[in-house]
């Protein structure tokens, strides 16, 4: 498996507004992103911050009790919710990963311009790690 870099952190939030604030107030960060997306029939929000030149974070809420979100906070609270990783080619991770024994989650190659896989956070020490294959191209060009 080819892994590029460590793409972002993702923080489970209950007020995104407070959280926006906190990273640009007192860390310095610049927001490069703000969306609602609708991901298996739920609503939540995402956004991206710029730390420093090249880590990002993203935070991620949602005001409906019932998102798989809210059920994480309720579960675990606020606090790091996946470790996103750039892998060259989502298809052959994800091969790699289930020959090791390695149990992954809601493989997604729907969009070219973003594939996604997780690994069960129970093979890999608590922390739910994302595979992200994508065109940086594009998503540079959307910011």
């Amino acid at each position: 498996m080819k892994v590029k870099k460590i793409d972002h952190v993702g923080i489970a939030v209950r007020d995104k507004d407070s959280a926006s604030r906190f990273l640009t107030d007192m860390l310095g960060a610049r927001k490069i992103l703000d969306d609602n997306w609708e991901y298996r029939g739920q609503q939540f929000n995402w956004a991206y911050f710029l730390v420093g030149d090249l880590g990002m974070i993203e935070l991620v809420s949602s005001t409906d009790p019932d998102n798989f979100i809210n059920r994480f906070i309720e579960k675990h609270g606020e606090g790091l919710h996946h470790v996103t990783i750039q892998v060259e080619n989502l298809d052959e991770a994800v091969s790699f990963l289930q020959e090791k024994g390695i149990k992954v989650l809601d493989v997604n190659s729907e969009d070219p311009h973003w594939k996604e896989a997780y690994i069960s956070p129970k093979d890999s020490f608590g922390v739910l790690f994302q595979l992200a294959e994508y065109d940086e191209e594009y998503w540079a060009s959307s910011v």
